[in-house]
């Protein structure tokens, strides 16, 4: 019996003990803390169009196109940067190997592209008597992000005679 009003005793004390405690306070999660700004602006990273400074036509004593060159520059090294030619619904990447870098010179490369009239026919097949856009896009290593395209039209005249680029 004594047993029994010990435990009693005990169990009163318990509870009353867990009563005095009072009950589990509301808490705000740390993630629904929201953070207001009256002023300020976000933006997002834009990754830098190109700057294309020459675009030479060669041609030969005949007046017959031979070759086409492209100067651009860019904040990006070779591996950074992509030349794409598009004729109608034809596109060709210019391989890098025939894309020459040099620099950096006050935080840009200069890339220069000579472009045949061999490798330009291998690539979009049909380059007499056309028109051919020359694109230069920025690459942001490890993404795939690109730049707007820079952009200079190549024609070339029926017979391959004459060539602009403009």
């Amino acid at each position: 019996m004594r047993r029994r009003l010990l435990v009693g005793i005990l169990g009163l004390s318990l509870f009353a003990g867990i009563g005095l405690l009072g009950s589990a306070r509301v808490t705000e999660a740390r993630f629904t803390d929201v953070e207001f700004t009256s002023s300020g602006t976000f933006t997002a990273f834009t990754v830098p169009v190109p700057t294309i400074t020459g675009c030479t036509v060669a041609l030969n004593g005949l007046g017959i196109f031979q070759s086409v060159t492209l100067v651009w520059t860019s904040p990006y090294p070779a591996n950074g940067v992509r030349l794409t030619l598009t004729q109608g619904t034809t596109s060709a990447v210019v391989p890098a190997a025939n894309i020459t870098t040099t620099g950096p010179a006050g935080g840009l490369y200069t890339h220069t592209a000579v472009l045949s009239q061999g490798l330009l026919a291998s690539l979009i097949a049909n380059l007499l008597g056309s028109t051919t856009t020359m694109t230069v896009n920025n690459l942001l290593s490890g993404t795939s992000w690109i730049s707007t395209g820079a952009t200079r039209q190549l024609a070339v005249g029926a017979l391959g005679i004459g060539g602009s680029c403009t």
